[in-house]
Parts: structure tokens; sequence; C-alpha cells
């Protein structure tokens, strides 16, 4: 018997042992990409095409001064387009989750899975008709081109785990409120907002995560580069630079990755709390 108990012992170490290093060597395979524009980075034109793989022989840090030096006017307006379009966005999913989730009225089912059919259309299928919108209200070429689309498809998500999340808040604390007076605009900033940080939280790494990394659709929408932002910056970086000075360009991608690692860091703890305390309740 005792035999036994150490063998099923033996046999779970074991397999937590195997499951760890498989993880691990994952892990590793993961960070390989980075590692890699980490070294690119600081390697000189010679360098990357004599031996692509190897470690700097030298430290170019002029790189950086090139790629941010051309890059800082575009990290600047991706911070701004994206801080505005983020709070727009959490603000609305907050008062619609408030309202779906508090408030009674007819039709609010319908409304709101007609407001999550929302999700089942591909965003690439909306491009063509938002540019035709941009274009008619004259806004064309400028930061709204941008913040409203985002706005406009980014609260879909968020009224559905604002929603969620809402709905586990006592419902009696609110119907006292509102026996002692308090509007539903006062519940909603006093009550709500405060006791939903977690799941805000969470609205907030995603969308800013999801903004910045847009791609096409501020490449169709932003003609200017000084109104540009960043992901599409760096292709035009990449396109004038090319082949004639790789360093630099994956110098710009190292630029424009650190935001969203020190937002990520910064807010790790929120957002794992917000998924684990409001996404999963049903």
């Amino acid at each position: 018997m005792k035999n036994k108990t150490q063998n099923k012992k033996f046999k779970s170490t074991s397999f937590q042992v195997i499951v760890a290093v498989v993880a691990l060597v994952f892990l590793f395979l993961s960070f390989i990409p980075i590692i890699l524009m980490l070294i690119l980075s600081v390697k000189s034109n010679a360098q990357i095409y004599s031996d692509f793989w190897s470690l700097p022989t030298q430290l170019h840090w002029s790189n950086y001064n090139k790629a941010i030096g051309m890059l800082i006017p575009n990290m600047i307006n991706t911070m701004i387009v994206v801080s505005i379009a983020t709070f727009i966005t959490v603000l609305l999913s907050a008062n619609g989750g408030y309202v779906f989730a508090k408030l009674n009225f007819p039709g609010k089912n319908i409304l709101f899975f007609a407001i999550l059919a929302l999700m089942m259309v591909p965003g690439v299928l909306t491009l063509t008709p938002q540019y035709t919108l941009m274009q008619t209200y004259g806004i064309y070429n400028t930061w709204w081109a941008l913040i409203l689309p985002w706005v406009s498809g980014g609260q879909v998500f968020g009224i559905l785990l604002c929603r969620t999340f809402m709905q586990e808040l006592p419902t009696e604390v609110f119907e006292s409120a509102r026996i002692d007076g308090c509007n539903e605009v006062k519940s909603l900033f006093k009550m709500a907002i405060p006791l939903s940080k977690p799941i805000l939280a969470t609205i907030v790494v995603m969308k800013m995560i999801d903004y910045y990394n847009d791609f096409i659709w501020p490449l169709m929408a932003i003609e200017s580069n000084s109104k540009q932002v960043i992901t599409v910056a760096i292709r035009v970086f990449q396109s004038a630079s090319g082949a004639v000075d790789i360093g630099s360009m994956v110098a710009g991608f190292v630029f424009a990755t650190i935001p969203l690692l020190i937002l990520f860091s910064g807010t790790s703890r929120l957002y794992m709390e917000g998924l684990t305390s409001g996404a999963v309740k049903g």
C-alpha cells in the first residue's frame, strides 16, 4: 500500500516536472522574436548582412536616436488619440452597462442582443462604409476619423462586460439611493462606476491595446504624416529606409512596443481581477 502511494506521488511529480519543462521551452520560444529584435536594434547594417544571427560586436545606439527622432511626433499623436478614444469608450460602456443591468424599459433585451449582434460583423466589412462616412462628414484626415469609429465599435464589448459585472452589484443599494432622492446619473457616477473599477480597468487595457495596434484604419483615414499614428508611421519609416538602415527600423519597433509594456505591467493586476470577477460571472 505504501509503495502504491509512493508510485502515485512519483508519477504525479514526474508529470508536473514534464509540464513545467515544456512550458518553459514554449515560453523561451515565444521570447525569441523579442530577443532577436533587441539584438538587431543595436547592430549596424554591415553586422546584420554579414551575420544575421550573431551578437553585435559593437553597440550602435545611434539607431535609437534616429528612430526616436523620427517617430516621437507620431508617438505623441498616438497617445493623445488613443487616450481620448479609450476614455469615451469606457464612459459609454459604463453608461450602457448600467442601463442594461439596473434599469427596466420595454425592449431592453431585444436592444441588448441587437447591440451584441454587431460583434458578429467582421471589422474589415465596415472599412469602406466608414471611409465613405468620414468623407461625407468632412472629418477625413482628422483625429476624429480615428476616434469616432474606434469608439462606436469598441463600446459594444465594453457594454457586455459592464452589464455582466454590474448585474452582480447589490440592487438594494441602488434602490435605497433612489428612495433617498439620488437620480440615475448620480447613481452611475457615484456608485456604479466606483464599484466597477476592476472591469473598467480591464476595458481600458483591452481598448488601449486594440486602438494602439490598429493599422488598417489609420492607414485609410489619415493622409498627413503629421497627424498619423505610430503603427503607420513605422511603415513609412520602413519604406523610407528599407534595406538601407534595418537597425534603425527595428529600433523603431522597440520604441513602439515600450508604451504597451508599461501599460500592461502597471495595470495587469486590475486587468486580471476584472476578467476573473466580472467577465466570467453569469
